[in-house]
């Protein structure tokens, strides 16, 4: 009998080791971060911790929300055994909830946005052939680095942006945009920088020395507009396909909310609004000519049908307008002089 008692507490008091009750802050909003793979990561304060932890991680009976605060109430738990390679050593579950309060995240002025160049290493750039767009959803960089189109993961803390290895297509081009193309890239590549905005211009700054090494400028809305407005935008690329697409073209008339063209045969006209990247088309009509070219009202069908009714997000880079569905490049319209 003291024997079977001695067991018994033997198995409570490595119970009691290997288990305890913690309190847990969990942070309102997570960050990029690498276990197993590339995953978001909750950041956590345990205890009496100073300073916000990546917590990779999850919590049994806990249901994350971002934009709130949490102070949890939780059962650390030491694993035994063989823990597998990619587990964590403890376990977690849910206590109690002690607070949850909505906490305001504020969204930097620069993400989602389109930032052109405008200087690196003190140099003036003035051609527009570099910009990126940084995704505050998926994480991503993207954009175009004087010849080539690149993009590259990126990790964002505070003002902080640490920018992982960039990807690319290797096309050749002239030799000045080859030569900024090789300078952007070593200077952006796999660096960290802090960032700093005033007004719609985005500094880069050097995190030892502070200074400025590249300086961004984002367009206005109407800076963009004024751009497209009036100008006659030819058709060069539908659906992945770059090739000469005859008449077809498109001409927006920002004072009336008006756009017209030709689809590749008829004109069409109709009405447009914009809502921050997007352009949404309304009652789209066109004449009625029949056309010999078969290849001409192929165009004219999918064309019409793109702009239809539709809500697409555009951007303008250097000289060519570019219409998205979702993620998806479906046309890309050249500027015509």
């Amino acid at each position: 009998m003291k024997t079977r008692l001695l067991m018994l507490m033997m198995v409570l008091s490595t119970i009691s080791f290997a288990q305890k009750t913690i309190t847990m802050m969990i942070k309102e909003n997570t960050v990029p971060c690498v276990g197993v793979g590339p995953m978001d990561c909750m950041q956590v304060k345990e205890g009496k911790a100073k300073t916000w932890s990546n917590f990779y991680s999850s919590i049994e009976g806990f249901k994350y929300e971002p934009g709130y605060q949490y102070k949890l109430s939780v059962i650390k738990t030491k694993r035994t055994g063989n823990i597998p390679a990619d587990a964590s050593t403890y376990t977690y579950r849910l206590k109690k909830l002690l607070s949850k309060k909505k906490v305001k995240v504020p969204v930097a002025t620069y993400l989602n946005k389109k930032m052109i160049l405008t200087q690196i290493n003190g140099k003036d750039v003035t051609d527009g052939k570099v910009y990126m767009t940084l995704d505050n959803t998926t994480h991503q960089m993207f954009g175009k680095s004087g010849c080539n189109r690149f993009n590259a993961s990126y990790k964002l803390s505070g003002n902080n942006i640490e920018i992982n290895p960039m990807m690319g297509t290797l096309m050749a081009c002239d030799p000045e945009s080859m030569k900024l193309e090789q300078d952007f890239t070593a200077t952006i590549d796999k660096k960290e920088f802090e960032i700093h905005t005033t007004g719609n211009t985005v500094h880069f700054k050097d995190i030892k020395t502070k200074n400025v090494v590249l300086k961004f400028n984002i367009p206005t809305e109407s800076e963009i507009w004024s751009f497209i407005d009036g100008k006659k935008w030819k058709l060069i690329q539908m659906d992945h396909t770059g090739m000469d697409y005859g008449k077809a073209m498109i001409r927006f008339d920002v004072k009336s909310k008006k756009v017209s063209g030709n689809g590749g045969c008829n004109n069409f006209f109709g009405s447009f609004t914009t809502k921050g990247n997007e352009i949404i088309f309304s009652a789209l009509g066109s004449t009625k000519m029949a056309c010999p070219d078969g290849n001409a009202t192929s165009t004219e069908i999918k064309m019409l049908s793109h702009l239809s009714n539709a809500t697409l997000r555009f951007d303008v880079a250097e000289q060519t307008l570019n219409l998205y569905k979702g993620e998806q490049l479906i046309m890309m319209f050249g500027l015509e002089r």
